[in-house]
């Protein structure tokens, strides 16, 4: 049992080996990055779906609007140091900004949700997450 356990632990230094479709042994970096990602598309991209309205039904208020406070406390959350995305917007200019930003961004998103209209985040996704530790029922964005 001991050194069952011992060998799981053990940290191997070898590097994982990637074979392309011939069963080649991949070896140039942009060859195994292209057979990985074409693997991983494949797993989790279906090409056939069929994709679904944004918004749909009568434009209606929140029951609880996204306050600036939630927006300052996912701002906080963001980690320093980190390449920005495709927005390019660094972290560290929404986790450092003011009030006028929380409050900027919060009217935004509650303008955007009452209204049913779309946000342009230049090919990015936005995505609601369960809040740690609250129930698992679904929920508002607003919630958020």
């Amino acid at each position: 049992m001991f050194k069952a356990t011992k060998l799981l632990n053990q940290k191997h230094s070898e590097n994982p080996k990637v074979e392309d479709r011939e069963v080649k042994l991949a070896t140039r970096p942009n060859h195994i990055l292209e057979i990985v990602s074409s693997h991983f598309k494949n797993k989790f991209q279906d090409e056939k779906a069929e994709m679904i309205s944004p918004f749909q039904g009568e434009p209606k208020p929140l029951e609880k609007p996204i306050t600036p406070e939630k927006v300052r406390k996912s701002f906080n959350s963001l980690n320093n140091n980190k390449a920005p995305g495709e927005d390019e917007i660094h972290a560290e200019l929404l986790k450092y900004g003011t009030t006028l930003l929380d409050q900027t961004i919060a009217d935004i998103f509650n303008t955007t949700f009452n209204k049913h209209e779309k946000i342009d985040i230049n090919g990015g996704v936005l995505i609601a997450i369960q809040i740690p530790g609250k129930r698992k029922v679904p929920r508002t964005i607003c919630d958020l």
